[in-house]
C-alpha cells in the first residue's frame, strides 16, 4: 500500500521542496490556477510536460502540473477545495458571469467602451 508522499512529486531546488498539488490538461487553466494562489500569496509554479507536436489529453503526455513550496501545501490545497466547493455551489447558468467575489450583474443597456489608440 502506498503512503501519502509516494503519491506526490516533490521536486528539490535553491533550498526550496517544491511539492505538486494539482494537475490540468490545459496551460490556462494552470495560469488561473496559479494567479488565485499568487494573489493569496502562494507562489506557485506550472511544470508543462505536455506534448505539443499531436493532440493528446491522456496520461503523462498532457499533464500540466502546479508545485507550490511544501510549507505552503497544504494552505494552498485548502484554498483550491474553498475555490472549488464555491463554484460548484454558484447556481449559473449559460450567461452568469462569476468573479472572484462571486457572481456579477451586468447592465444590459450599457454600452461597449472604445479603447484608446
Amino acid at each position: 500500500m502506498a503512503n501519502d508522499d509516494d503519491l506526490v512529486q516533490r521536486v528539490e531546488g535553491q533550498g526550496i521542496t517544491w511539492v505538486e498539488i494539482a494537475s490540468v490538461g490545459v496551460e490556462d487553466e494552470a495560469r488561473l490556477l496559479t494567479g488565485f494562489l499568487d494573489a493569496e500569496g502562494i507562489p506557485a509554479q506550472i511544470e508543462n510536460v505536455k506534448f505539443t507536436e499531436a493532440p493528446t489529453t491522456f496520461g503523462s503526455m498532457g499533464e500540466i502540473r502546479i508545485y507550490v513550496a511544501a510549507e505552503d501545501e497544504q494552505r494552498a490545497l485548502a484554498m483550491l477545495k474553498e475555490r472549488n466547493d464555491q463554484f460548484e455551489s454558484l447556481d449559473v447558468d449559460g450567461e452568469t458571469v462569476v468573479t472572484d467575489e462571486g457572481t456579477a450583474s451586468i447592465d444590459d443597456s450599457a454600452e461597449a467602451g472604445k479603447d484608446d489608440e
